[in-house]
């Protein structure tokens, strides 16, 4: 048993050694930059709020248990007079006239106390001094209100992430062409670090043969205007290369500066997928498309929360508390009740308005919903296209760069034989540096094609 442990433990090493392995230094970045990306951050506690948000509607399901209390003191108000005084004081009267005259005619008679005059009641419909004090549990029955909200925060839940899936291919595009446009600036610059050896290497040959009266003197300014003229281009490379690796760290969240490995460019990624395939694959697997048809389903319970407010809504609800003028808990002061209330709206007109707008903003959604698939099947087309485009300018660039090279080393050998001017050497030079820079443009271009490509199909 130990040794299949064993054997098992050394195969999953091996499985995620090999998957390390595979993945590139770009993987890497991206992964990083979907990690740490400050923005993708925000957009996470956007999703994070709208699932909080749809626990609020599950829990409207839930009864309520609510304490509730009530103290009043009250003046004056509404009366009812009760002539209890002028209903029983003539019996009264009468009963003690017969007491009287049976007690003087039979001393045996008992003697019975005289009933009292009772005067007539004057009561208040409000307590001078009242309180009401209960628990209340609450639970919804029927109401179409709680079934629509519920749903419609599910799709806004929805919505959310789509968000977060949204901006998480957008940036993991964004990184790619950071990586390759950086990567661009980093070989400029070492072409025209190249290209400035080169022109100072001629400054000194012109120089030489300036001394050995081979060449004037006007010719060795030129050649120091050459080398000035590359110093500035290399300025320039620099400062790209700078900003292109700050916009890079900015998307992985690290420092300005932090270096950036690249991994050099061996073989060029063919495409796959036939452009009707590419088109399918979008309108499958966009977000941007899934995100509208949760809108759409919100659209419907939209209509049918607005329709529900003509349907009756039933609660159940039960009372224990205490009543009393006073705080007295006893069995005369606490008491119990139970009920079903209804309430139903039987004209609102509102309501009818409200429904009409819900569809016709559903209307507007399902437009907007082809707009959208149209401009990602252009998208698509455009970047199927695009990478054709970029395959066809490397073989172009490199054909070029190869005929620019064989023809300044041409040249700057006749220009070394005294049979060549600057100004010749010079426009060789120049036409073999922009080679080699339209070159390395163009395959990082089809790099950066591949990875618009793959976010139009949402790969």
């Amino acid at each position: 048993m130990i040794h299949r442990i064993t054997q098992l433990t050394v195969a999953l090493l091996l499985i995620s050694w090999t998957a390390m392995a595979q993945e590139t230094v770009l993987d890497q970045y991206v992964r990083q930059a979907l990690d740490n990306n400050l923005a993708l951050q925000q957009k996470g506690y956007s999703y994070e709020k709208s699932l909080a948000a749809l626990k609020e509607a599950k829990q409207l399901f839930l009864p309520r248990l609510s304490l509730e209390a009530r103290y009043s003191l009250a003046r004056g108000g509404r009366t009812i007079d009760l002539p209890v005084g002028d209903l029983v004081n003539p019996a009264y009267e009468n009963l003690n006239l017969l007491n009287s005259a049976a007690h003087s005619a039979s001393p045996d008679y008992p003697v019975i106390p005289a009933y009292p005059t009772i005067a007539n009641e004057s009561i208040n419909f409000l307590r001078q001094s009242e309180q009401e004090t209960k628990v209340r549990v609450a639970m919804p029955v029927f109401n179409t209100s709680i079934l629509a909200n519920h749903r419609i925060k599910q799709h806004l839940t929805e919505v959310e992430k789509s968000s977060v899936d949204i901006y998480r291919r957008e940036l993991s595009k964004e990184v790619k062409t950071a990586y390759y446009n950086f990567a661009k600036a980093e070989v400029a610059v070492s072409i025209y670090e190249n290209a400035l050896a080169l022109t100072q290497e001629n400054l000194r040959t012109t120089e030489s043969l300036q001394r050995n009266h081979k060449a004037t003197v006007d010719v060795v300014y030129q050649a120091q205007a050459e080398v000035e003229k590359v110093n500035q281009q290399l300025a320039e490379a620099v400062k790209y290369k700078k900003v292109a690796q700050a916009y890079f760290n900015f998307l992985l969240n690290r420092d300005y500066e932090a270096e950036i490995e690249i991994d050099p460019i061996h073989t060029l990624p063919v495409a796959t997928l036939r452009l009707d395939e590419a088109q399918q694959q979008a309108r499958q697997n966009r977000e941007e498309i899934q995100q509208l048809n949760h809108y759409l389903s919100v659209a419907d319970d939209q209509v049918s929360l607005n329709r529900g407010n003509r349907l009756p809504q039933i609660n159940l609800v039960v009372d224990y508390g205490i009543q009393g003028t006073t705080y007295e808990i006893d069995r005369d002061a606490d008491f119990v009740m139970g009920s079903a209330v209804m309430s139903w709206n039987l004209f609102d007109a509102p309501t009818s308005a409200k429904v009409q707008q819900s569809k016709i903003a559903k209307l507007e959604l399902e437009k907007q919903k082809e707009e959208v698939q149209r401009q990602i099947g252009l998208q698509v087309v455009q970047s199927y296209y695009a990478i054709e485009a970029a395959r066809a300018q490397i073989d172009q660039a490199k054909a070029e760069k190869e005929a620019a090279e064989k023809a300044y080393q041409l040249v700057d050998k006749k220009f070394r034989q005294g049979q060549a001017n600057l100004v010749e050497l010079t426009n060789a030079r120049t036409q073999w540096t922009n080679a080699q820079e339209s070159e390395v443009i163009a395959r990082y271009d089809y790099h950066i094609r591949q990875a618009e490509l793959a976010r139009a199909v949402a790969q």
